[in-house]
């Protein structure tokens, strides 16, 4: 089966649970269910010519990855083009606290030359692929809190099958984002373990 075939079927057919743990009340637990939801291609979007857009964006026109449904929470947004210009006013205003000086030492040489591709919903975090250069068509996360450009994937399909078989420390990075806060709740939870239809069982670091 080619590979994104392949991992079209991979996303469609991934479901799996969170084992959770209130915050601050960590005598409380409860689970959570996830899936992934995508939307199919759009023939009319217009892609460019950067390694994995032009295969995902054949696959998929948007994708939302660790999603639960009763809080709204996921891990992962990926967009469509169409919203390509909206993600990318809303990420670019971050930039503004780097002085001109500072600029070299907190930011990558290609951040003029990127495109913001999606987010993590609600977070202030971003995912940006370069356009030019060595890291053309990689896929980093933008992470706010401590200004770091994450490399999560060689490729925007790379990162999407990365991200179906997350280790500790991509699970812990996912639990510091999502609180799964629901419309009659207002109590936030941490997720303490993954357990999914692969056979995954993942636990976060403390």
């Amino acid at each position: 089966m080619p590979f994104l075939e392949s991992l079209h079927s991979a996303v469609q057919s991934h479901t799996g649970q969170f084992s959770c743990s209130e915050i601050n009340r960590e005598e409380n637990t409860k689970v959570v269910h996830f899936r992934h939801v995508g939307l199919p291609p759009d023939a009319g979007l217009v892609i460019p010519k950067i390694q994995g857009l032009e295969e995902f964006y054949g696959t998929y026109s948007q994708l939302t990855l660790y999603f639960e449904e009763e809080s709204g929470d996921a891990a992962y947004f990926i967009a469509s083009p169409s919203q390509w210009e909206e993600l990318n006013s809303d990420f670019r205003p971050w930039l503004d606290v780097i002085d001109e000086e500072e600029v070299d030492e907190f930011l990558p040489n290609w951040i003029n030359d990127c495109i913001v591709i999606g987010e993590i919903p609600r977070s202030g975090n971003y995912l940006l692929v370069p356009t030019v250069g060595s890291d053309a068509g990689k896929v980093f996360e933008f992470e706010h809190d401590g200004f770091e450009f994450l490399e999560l994937g060689l490729s925007l399909p790379d990162f999407v099958a990365r991200t179906l078989d997350l280790d500790s420390g991509r699970l812990t990075a996912i639990a510091s984002h999502i609180r799964f806060i629901t419309p009659t709740e207002n109590r936030q939870w941490w997720i303490e373990e993954l357990r999914d239809n692969r056979g995954n069982v993942i636990c976060s670091e403390a």
